[in-house]
């Protein structure tokens, strides 16, 4: 484990395995039918997506459990966005800081991650997130 305390924040190295499990969305990009949507996960470089939920609207949920190889990074950003034909549209944008919710004390944790679209809420999603250090 590589640990520092400075400052408000912990810095540590090791794995990050991150789960989105499901969404309350207020924002609907569609005007006929329902959203399909998926989310995308950013730590650093690494992005990975999630699968699509069918016309699942604006309660959509996963199943989808995604590692990643932390190197000091604080901040986790996500992406809500609705698949389309031609262009996907995005529902919304959140952050989760690492360093609040996921602690060597605390190594699992469930996390809502308030969702933003030009600066007004679009909803919440809900994550799960364990800390291997």
């Amino acid at each position: 484990i590589n640990a520092e305390y400075m400052g408000m924040q912990y810095f540590f190295t090791g794995k990050l395995v991150v789960r989105p499990t499901h969404a309350k969305l207020t924002r609907d990009t569609e005007f006929f039918g329902k959203m399909d949507p998926y989310v995308k996960v950013q730590l650093g470089e690494r992005i990975f997506r999630t699968r699509i939920h069918q016309e699942a609207g604006k309660t959509p949920s996963w199943t989808d459990a995604f590692q990643f190889a932390r190197k000091n990074e604080v901040v986790l950003h996500v992406q809500v966005c609705d698949e389309d034909l031609i262009t996907d549209d995005l529902v919304g944008t959140g952050k989760l800081s690492i360093a609040e919710y996921c602690t060597p004390e605390e190594e699992r944790k469930k996390v809502t991650v308030p969702i933003y679209y030009k600066g007004k809420p679009a909803g919440e999603l809900f994550m799960d997130c364990l800390l291997y250090t």
